[in-house]
């Protein structure tokens, strides 16, 4: 599948982008500025705010991994900027997602291992608690999407899913129906809700397709043009995994003798074709003898 970014920030603006494309309108001048920056490699993931709120994961030239934000809520910057006592990041960097509700107001953020929420919809926080036992995850979110007025979705690794979606009607509806079908839930990639424009989403499926409603008229042809570059991003994943499982294949057989390697192994092991065996019972010694002919070895292993 392919990893793209779909974000909706206030004031009309959005950050799209899939490995081989990228599609923004009306972000902060000071994203924009970095994002044209020589130092920039491969950015890992955006999230658009309130204002001229955002944040950056990136790459740089050096092969450093980066954290860039302006306007976070404190309990949020201090998440991603947390320092061990030798000063370095401790975040796994190109593991970090963030989504911000509307206003800042609310947000969750996670690294794959650490995780973090503030202000977050009744029944999202109830959800999530539910899978948390002795301090542990026994089902990790795998989708987590904010929206207006508190409306939320989760979906979990086991793909449980938990929604409020009163001003998102289409994305419940599909929901619902994904539910009723086998692996439905499990083919949704992503969700992405607009948190200050009702019944505005993006939704990925695992083959590559985009679903979207309600996006603003300056924003279509964002959306418009990762179509195409996100399924292509997604065949070619695809390939690649399956080039790579064929891969580790070859060389674990590689690495496992043959047949005959193993036969030839336990002829020399039995080159004499008899073992003794000698066992202390109640001061009795008792002796065994085993002889096994290499046809019979044959057999055995084929």
């Amino acid at each position: 599948m392919c990893d793209a970014t779909f974000t909706f920030g206030q004031r009309g603006s959005h950050f799209f982008q899939c490995a081989s494309r990228r599609e923004i309108t009306r972000i902060p001048q000071k994203l924009t500025a970095f994002l044209s920056s020589s130092q920039l490699q491969l950015v890992y993931h955006v999230a658009l705010g309130f204002q001229d709120s955002f944040l950056v994961t990136w790459r740089d030239r050096n092969g450093n991994d980066r954290i860039n934000s302006i306007g976070l809520p404190d309990e949020l910057t201090d998440f991603l900027y947390n320092r061990n006592p030798q000063g370095q990041l401790i975040r796994n960097i190109p593991a970090i997602r963030c989504i911000l509700g509307a206003y800042n107001t609310s947000f969750f953020v996670h690294d794959s291992s650490a995780y973090l929420w503030m202000s977050i919809p009744e029944g999202l926080l109830t959800a999530l608690q539910a899978r948390i036992k002795n301090g542990s995850w026994v089902d990790k979110p795998r989708i987590v999407a904010l929206g207006a007025d508190d409306n939320f979705l989760l979906i979990t690794e086991k793909n449980a899913a938990i929604w409020d979606l009163d001003n998102y009607k289409t994305v419940s509806n599909m929901l619902e129906f994904s539910r009723s079908q086998e692996r439905g839930i499990q083919e949704i990639h992503d969700i992405s809700l607009h948190p200050y424009r009702y019944g505005c989403f993006v939704a990925q499926s695992k083959n590559g397709t985009l679903l979207h409603e309600d996006l603003p008229a300056h924003q279509v042809s964002g959306i418009t043009n990762m179509i195409d570059p996100v399924l292509r991003d997604t065949e070619r994943a695809g390939k690649k995994a399956m080039q790579r499982r064929e891969s580790e294949k070859r060389e674990s057989m590689q690495r496992r003798p043959s047949t005959l390697q193993e036969r030839a192994r336990i002829k020399r092991e039995w080159s004499e074709h008899r073992q003794q065996f000698t066992a202390q019972s109640k001061g009795l010694k008792l002796s065994l003898s085993l002889s096994i002919g290499v046809g019979g070895l044959a057999r055995m292993l084929g």
